[in-house]
């Protein structure tokens, strides 16, 4: 590690050097504004005569090894150093737009009787001499460009046409336009011969910038916080596509639709990606890195190879297609299998999701049943026990020293359906624990559960689907379901004095559409009775303007769902509109019903694939 603070010329006075935008580099993101400012400040010092003028700490790393930039042979005129530009590109790319206007300016100003020599020529901001064939050539290109073969980034097209090589590129990005426009006007209004030597004085050798030369990537990464120079957090995908790119030409499009840069805030885009190489690398090897950059960074480093970043890529189309959005087009995708992925997401059952990975890599066909295994396992878990040792359940399936190891690296085969089930069949009866004589594994299950409403909402909105014959979709809900809570009916309502202590147990919860639910509230049982038997029946009527046990109006929204010829017949609602009752001993045997039904659908049917 070198650092050292020098005034600008001294960054640019070797001539065979240059300085490489890494592919991880965002493209140029200053404003005009904020170029504006710069040479604000910097014509203010000059006059003030300022001692020094700091332009901030520009981080480089060596880029080892053959020149990628070039063609490596005696003709080339790629310059023979290379520094990877770690954090300073857009302040750099300032001031090769200010070399150039300055170089213009200039011209102009000798025309007119200027008489002004800067103690650095000005076009060394944007180009570097090659004295073999007294060729210019960008100082400042990005990955991709290529010193024999031509340019293709705005970047290096623009500072190409600076020198004088080419005319100004077609479709450079709005914001180096803008720039550099407002730099060359800035420049011409401001500077005159009255002030353009002390300014350019100042600028060259007043201006000071903290060089820090790091021995390699992993060290100007490890030693300061990972910013380029938009203060935006880098990824570690970022840094390792540079390298694959560089190494292997690799590409990356089904990554890169996944963090969707431009549609993105910044925070998803490093969640998405940190997401994707931690589930990798469980999936891959069993190695579990901190969600870091450097860890994660650290992992990829040795993973530059042709059969991981195809990997990468498929498991980047299953966040995208089948965990975000749920519009993989695959015929195993089903409505039950997306409505699986939903409810997973709704009870942030992240752990999970490097084992659905992991099948979705090398089996794909599999995934919809690991999916309805894994809802199953965890639903039945979670119903009944805490989860601080759900983790461990699943690490096991991916831990190069378990038995049970079916990570890609590991040496074990990948279990079939019947297997994964069996497992976690095995993993669930372990926690259920020891049954009292003549007691079965159900029946255990069913007095360690304590399902609220209050504490599991989701887990409850299962659970009555499961209950109603549904599974896990219901023609009641949006297609997403697990997002709205407007459906969920308290049968006993909880506004109504003398509610009974169980009032949110599973017993005391149905389904009706969202707006007679909301009609309903604290509505009290007889009235109910009245219009479970309405929504019910599967032949329409007339619906009376008022209850028969009490006399009071029936609401709007009750009368408008069953007058409407589309509406369904809600049959799930038959069975409590013949009870009499409804307090505290219903709810409980209700609750023993719905349970034994999901245990039964869930464990011996969803657990048995």
């Amino acid at each position: 590690m070198d650092a050292h603070a020098l005034p600008l010329l001294k960054l640019y006075e070797t001539v065979n050097k240059a300085y490489v935008i890494p592919i991880y580099q965002r493209p140029f993101a200053w404003d005009a504004r904020k170029a504006e400012e710069l040479l604000n400040a910097v014509l203010q010092d000059a006059n003030d005569n300022a001692k020094i003028t700091s332009l901030g700490t520009l981080l480089f790393c060596n880029i080892p090894g053959a020149n990628p930039f070039g063609n490596n042979t005696p003709a080339t005129v790629a310059p023979s150093t290379m520094w990877e530009v770690v954090d300073g590109q857009q302040r750099l790319t300032v001031f090769a737009i200010i070399g150039h206007a300055l170089n213009e300016r200039h011209k102009a100003l000798v025309g007119v009787g200027l008489t002004y020599s800067p103690p650095l020529e000005f076009d060394m901001l944007f180009a570097t001499s090659r004295t073999r064939a007294g060729k210019t050539v960008p100082v400042l290109i990005r990955d991709g460009d290529n010193y024999d073969i031509g340019f293709s980034s705005d970047l290096a097209m623009m500072l190409n046409s600076f020198a004088g090589h080419a005319a100004w590129p077609v479709g450079v990005g709005k914001r180096l336009v803008e720039t550099c426009n407002a730099i060359g006007k800035w420049i011409n209004e401001e500077l005159n011969l009255s002030n353009f030597a002390s300014f350019s004085d100042h600028f060259l050798s007043k201006c000071t910038v903290v060089q820090v030369v790091a021995d390699d990537q992993d060290t100007a990464f490890t030693m300061f916080e990972p910013l380029n120079s938009t203060s935006e957090p880098l990824t570690a995908f970022e840094v390792y596509r540079s390298k694959a790119v560089r190494q292997l030409t690799a590409q990356f499009p089904k990554t890169e639709l996944l963090l969707a840069y431009e549609a993105s805030k910044r925070d998803e885009v490093i969640s998405r990606s940190n997401t994707l190489i931690f589930s990798m690398a469980q999936v891959n090897s069993g190695v579990r890195p901190r969600i870091h950059f450097v860890p994660l960074k650290h992992y990829l480093d040795g993973q530059v190879t042709a059969t991981f970043i195809a990997h990468f890529e498929e498991a980047a189309d299953f966040f995208r297609t089948v965990w975000l959005e749920q519009t993989a087009p695959d015929a195993w995708f089903n409505d039950e299998a997306k409505n699986c992925v939903r409810f997973l997401k709704a009870v942030s059952h992240d752990i999970a999701v490097p084992l659905i990975l992991r099948y979705y890599l090398t089996r794909r066909v599999d995934v919809g049943r690991v999916l309805k295994i894994v809802v199953a396992f965890y639903s039945l878990w979670r119903a009944a026990y805490p989860t601080n040792a759900l983790p461990k359940t699943y690490r096991a399936l991916l831990d190069p020293n378990s038995a049970d190891d079916v990570s890609i690296a590991g040496r074990k085969a990948l279990k079939s359906p019947v297997d994964l089930a069996a497992y976690f069949k095995g993993k669930l009866s372990e926690k259920i624990g020891a049954l009292a004589p003549g007691q079965t594994i159900d029946k255990k299950w069913l007095h360690d559960t304590n399902l609220t409403y209050e504490e599991l909402k989701t887990l409850c909105r299962l659970f009555i689907f499961i209950n109603m014959g549904a599974t896990i979709k219901s023609n009641l809900v949006p297609d997403d379901p697990w997002t709205s809570v407007d459906d969920v009916e308290h049968i006993f309502a909880s506004g109504l004095a003398g509610a009974p202590e169980n009032l949110h147990c599973i017993g005391n919860l149905t389904f009706l559409p969202d707006k007679v639910n909301r009609s309903l509230q604290d509505t009290p049982w007889e009235e109910k009775r009245e219009v479970y038997a309405w929504l019910a029946s599967p032949v329409r009527g007339a619906v009376p303007a008022n209850y028969a046990s009490t006399g009071k109006p029936v609401p709007k929204a009750v009368k408008d769902f069953i007058v409407d010829a589309a509406s369904p017949a809600l049959g799930h609602l038959a069975g409590l509109a013949a009870r009499t009752t409804w307090d505290k001993a219903e709810i409980d045997a209700r609750s023993t019903a719905m349970l034994c039904r999901v245990w039964d659908v869930l464990h011996n049917s969803w657990l048995n694939p």
